[in-house]
């Protein structure tokens, strides 16, 4: 029998599973988006037990469209979204909340408290204050948690725990780092930053290698017992899926934002005007990232075509390569603040440069130039805080990355090679090839690059040298907007915030 490995990749607003053979290929894959809970505006939850039961309705599903049984699967890998916590109790694996979301900002007077009394930046998106939010505010938890009889964790910790049956309670460096309770330098939990938020640190998670068999599947779960051999964040799990393996080597996922990512190798860097992360954890060592936001990115298109610009996302490209340049338009996608590397809420979204003569195409060419620049920025700004140089190519995946148009837009742009890999799912695939080297499915990363199916390379083309004299002229324009902007937020007293995708 043709064995198979099977990703789970639970992000934010749905899931997805998928199975992979030898070449990388994707076998069969389902999708389903899950309930947002919004109590507030600012306030984000996720019920768990949705979550689980849309996993396990979703890896069937998978399994029958590749007409597979369980058997069939050599190992489990498990991605998704960052640092959103639950608690649930031990014996009977019931929640005690619905999720906290990392988008979610309930946390954000206190994340000011400890910021001032720690002389460190906490953010409400890290994971610790949310953490003492469910101890604070649910009814018995704190009591639970004393007693040994409720854990708290991550997504990736409550999947693992119920696909093994409550046997394996883990996660990994790469989701531990964004609670804010975990250290670079020792790779292990920081006791007193738990017992600050007041929770003990045996309650957490065992921190475990992304690569590794956890535990089994219990036989309730699948009908057979599976390996649970991976786990990963969702940026981490895509900078695998692209085989940035090499300090230097760095991609971007262009989703709902841009998240551009590089490998810093074992060293920890603190960055300027990006942030450090953990990466993986292989081979009993620790690996670190440097990661930068956009923070719109293919949100952008979707505003666009609620605006009746384009008709349809596809349309963008069409639209944009019908005329040779934006005729002067110039767009800053700042539609919720600018990210990397100003951090700066309070700008936002402009389109300068208007005449009678601009039509949809150019406004449409110059809203795929506006998130090409922007990314240029980001890529910049890891490769200053970079220990090492750093993309000598940029790896491309996500939603935007089916563009071709923009794909070669955004060479032009950074003047460097862009790789767009066989499968627009970098995530899943990442997770697919961590969980396969933990059970010998693939021999190592030689045998994965050698078997791997090729993606597409996009190079620099002879429009370059007129896109870096568009680049210089709306960097000139989007200080300026930045200086008036930042005048007027102060004026207002708006509260200004860092905002860091988890």
């Amino acid at each position: 029998m043709t064995k198979l490995i099977l990703a789970i990749d639970a992000g934010t607003t749905g899931i997805r599973t998928v199975l992979y053979d030898r070449s990388s290929r994707e076998v069969a894959r389902t999708y389903r988006e899950f309930t947002q809970i919004t109590p507030a505006p600012g306030l984000l939850e996720h019920d768990p037990e949705e979550i689980w039961s849309v996993t396990q309705r979703l890896i069937y599903e998978t399994l029958a469209k590749a007409g597979v049984g369980p058997e069939a699967v050599a190992a489990i890998g498990v991605t998704g979204q960052r640092s959103t916590v639950l608690a649930w109790e031990r014996v009977s694996s019931r929640p005690l909340y619905n999720a906290l979301v990392w988008q979610d900002v309930r946390t954000q007077a206190r994340c000011q408290e400890l910021t001032a009394l720690l002389g460190r930046p906490i953010n409400p998106m890290m994971g610790l204050t949310r953490m003492e939010w469910l101890l604070q505010n649910v009814s018995g938890l704190r009591e639970k948690i004393l007693k040994g009889d409720a854990v708290m964790g991550t997504v990736d910790s409550w999947l693992v725990w119920k696909l093994t049956g409550g046997r394996a309670y883990v996660t990994d460096p790469s989701n531990a780092v964004v609670t804010g309770l975990w250290s670079p330098s020792t790779g292990t939990w920081i006791p007193e930053m738990a017992r600050l938020i007041g929770l003990p640190v045996e309650a957490l998670p065992e921190i475990v290698p992304s690569s590794a068999v956890y535990g089994e599947t219990s036989p309730a779960v699948l009908g057979a017992t599976v390996p649970v051999a991976a786990v990963c964040g969702d940026q981490q799990a895509a900078m695998f899926g692209h085989l940035c393996t090499e300090p230097g080597e760095g991609k971007a996922t262009y989703g709902t934002s841009v998240m551009v990512d590089l490998n810093t190798g074992h060293q920890w860097v603190e960055g300027k005007g990006s942030y450090a992360l953990a990466l993986w954890r292989l081979n009993g060592r620790d690996f670190f990232m440097l990661e930068g936001t956009v923070i719109t990115g293919g949100a952008t298109i979707s505003w666009v075509k609620d605006l009746n610009i384009i008709n349809s996302v596809e349309q963008s490209a069409e639209l944009a390569s019908s005329v040779p340049d934006s005729g002067g338009v110039l767009f800053l996608p700042a539609l919720q603040g600018l990210g990397t590397p100003f951090l700066e809420p309070g700008v936002r979204g402009a389109i300068v440069g208007l005449t009678r003569a601009t039509t949809r195409a150019h406004l449409a060419r110059a809203v795929l130039e506006g998130i090409a620049f922007r990314t240029r920025q980001v890529v910049e700004a890891l490769r200053a805080d970079s220990p090492v140089p750093a993309f000598e190519t940029l790896r491309a995946d996500g939603g935007m990355a089916a563009n071709e148009f923009f794909l070669q837009l955004q060479a032009d742009v950074l003047g460097i090679p862009v790789e767009r890999p066989a499968t627009n799912q970098a995530t899943a695939l990442g997770i697919a090839y961590l969980a396969g080297l933990a059970v010998g499915y693939w021999s190592g990363i030689d045998e994965i690059r050698a078997t791997r199916i090729p993606g597409k390379r996009f190079l620099p083309s002879e429009n370059a040298p007129a896109l870096q004299t568009r680049f210089e002229q709306w960097q000139a324009v989007t200080n300026g907007l930045r200086t008036l902007m930042a005048h007027k937020t102060h004026t207002q007293g708006a509260d200004r915030h860092v905002h860091i995708s988890f």
